[in-house]
């Protein structure tokens, strides 16, 4: 065969291996290849869950392709976390622990088999994956930033056996630490990045068996992203619904329509920070149960009062799902994601990344991987509302798209639940409605948050807008406080409270540390100039608008 006729491909490359089979082999082989083969099972399910297709069985692991490496990674995620909680109810001889790395590159296809450097890096960082962990290639990393909620551990550049090149890698920490950088005396890249990546998911579809469903069709329910986003869904009607199978208010998203370059681009959003490893196993407490309306508290409490082995699953919007009375815990985990997911792809017109099902709690035991979603300083909205009142209309809400517009119009508009409307990072807009305003504001800045990892900002509560929006100056953004990362510490708190108000104020922001922040003005060009006045007089250079309002502004 010449070179011209190979086939050739960009794939992701996923590498199993399992840890010291040799040993468990020597001490009882039947018995381990009966375990391998279990695993092995569950490991082949997730990935074709995930659109992958395993192309080689390697003796104690297995080689599988995806064509995204989100996908991938996700897979890798979820192969873990189904190990880790078969072990746990494992016997110490019976516990099965894997490594696993994942690279992207070219391929050669050889009938069903892929060859070629990108499998072999992927086995090369399968093996310096610690146990029970993730190595992915920089390219990998690349592609997954700013997508997966996860820590990282830059390697730096490895010199591996077999590969001529150095490999660029990084340790995915499960823990959701941030990135780590090598020691500089290895020969390891020593520099320190800022890692956070975002996802509202990880999933596992195995297991078979009964569960009750907790969620809520919504009246009319919207969300919008400018960059990406799903579809409209037409408003659902709220459904008598059959004590076995209840459900909790959430809104599935608006189409995706193309982002404008803003004039003055904020920082990069980061994503849900995960929570450090001693937060993941706080007693669970239904009323700490995010995104969920506080009305649905008492089938939260019914869980804690569930007997046997029990798991929660749940979701971004609200949709959840709980599996009791289980002959195991592994078994409850498996089924509570199966069917959360299953409502979610059943219930949400275009599913996203921020939509699949996560392992809300084990037992009695919380064990969600993420810290609560960001908020703004309570009360979360102005105690007083602009006067005279500024009625609410869909034409003039910024950053949100035509379709988003008309959604409001068609949905929002029409519903006499009460609601709000937040706007987030991204950008973002999210409503759903509730049983009460304070609700309403709760779960929306709840799920925003959780989406773009930064506090969201209510615009609007009912058919009145609660906060003043630039009309002299261009909105290109909704201002959190990681905006204004140059203001000296005596300034951070105050700017924290800045997000809370419907008076008109400004903040301005310098080189050096200084910052102007005023509020409590007659209109918005006295704001503006106050602030900037303000940075200068406190010994502020190169001072420049930030902020009007909760709203990141540019030049008209």
């Amino acid at each position: 065969m010449t070179e011209s006729d190979l086939v050739r491909r960009l794939t992701t490359i996923m590498d199993i291996d399992v840890v010291g089979f040799s040993t468990m082999s020597a001490r009882d082989e039947e018995h381990a290849l009966g375990l391998l083969n279990a695993r092995m099972a569950i490991a082949q399910g997730l990935v074709k869950h995930h659109r992958g297709r395993v192309f080689k069985l390697t003796g104690d692991g297995l080689l599988a392709e995806f064509a995204s490496p989100v996908e991938a990674v996700r897979a890798a995620l979820e192969i873990q976390e189904a190990m880790r909680a078969a072990n746990d109810q494992a016997e110490p001889n019976d516990q099965l622990v894997l490594r696993i790395g994942v690279n992207l590159g070219d391929v050669v296809e050889s009938g069903d088999d892929l060859m070629g450097d990108a499998v072999n890096v992927a086995a090369r960082l399968e093996s310096i994956a610690r146990p029970g962990g993730i190595c992915v290639s920089a390219a990998v990393y690349e592609q997954i930033e700013g997508k997966l909620t996860l820590g990282a551990e830059d390697l730096g550049e490895q010199h591996v056996k077999n590969i001529p090149r150095a490999i660029h890698a990084y340790r995915l920490t499960l823990g959701g630490a941030p990135v780590v950088a090598a020691p500089a005396g290895d020969g390891r890249k020593a520099k320190r990045l800022a890692v956070i990546i975002g996802i509202a998911a990880t999933a596992a579809v195995l297991a078979i068996g009964g569960t009750w469903l907790l969620h809520e069709r919504s009246e009319a329910p919207t969300s919008t992203r400018t960059a990406q986003a799903p579809a409209p869904a037409p408003a659902p009607v709220a459904p008598a619904t059959p004590p076995a199978t209840q459900t909790a208010p959430v809104p599935p998203a608006n189409p995706p329509a193309a982002a404008a370059t803003p004039p003055v681009a904020p920082p990069p959003a980061a994503a849900p920070v995960p929570a450090p490893p001693s937060a993941a196993a706080r007693p669970y407490v239904a009323s700490e149960v995010p995104f969920v309306p506080q009305w649905r508290e008492r089938r939260l409490e019914e869980y804690a009062l569930a007997e046997g082995d029990k798991a929660m699953a749940i979701n971004v919007r609200g949709w959840f799902a709980v599996a009791t009375r289980r002959l195991d815990e592994t078994e409850a985990r498996r089924r509570a994601l199966e069917e959360c997911n299953a409502l979610v792809e059943r219930e949400v017109p275009i599913v996203r990344d921020f939509d699949r099902c996560v392992i809300y709690a084990v037992g009695n035991k919380v064990v969600w991987p993420y810290q609560a979603p960001p908020m703004p300083p309570a009360p979360h909205v102005p105690a007083t509302r602009p006067s005279p009142p500024l009625p609410f209309d869909p034409a003039t809400v910024p950053l949100i798209t035509e379709r988003a517009r008309l959604n409001l119009q068609e949905h929002y508009m029409r519903t006499t639940r009460h609601r709000a409307l937040v706007l987030g990072r991204g950008p973002l807009e999210w409503w759903s409605p509730s049983e009460s305003d304070a609700d309403a504001i709760r779960r929306n800045l709840q799920t925003c948050g959780q989406i773009t990892g930064h506090p969201c900002a209510v615009y609007s509560v009912d058919d009145q807008v609660v906060v003043r929006v630039p009309q002299l100056h261009r909105v290109i953004g909704i201002f959190t406080p990681e905006n204004a990362q140059s203001a000296d510490a005596g300034r951070r708190a105050a700017v924290e409270r800045y997000l809370i108000a419907d008076d008109w104020r400004a903040l301005a922001v310098s080189d050096n540390g200084p910052v102007g922040l005023v509020s409590g003005r007659a209109n918005e060009a006295a704001a503006v100039t106050d602030a900037l006045n303000e940075c200068e007089r406190t010994g502020g250079i190169g001072c420049m608008l930030l902020a009007i309002g909760p709203f990141l502004v540019g030049p008209k």
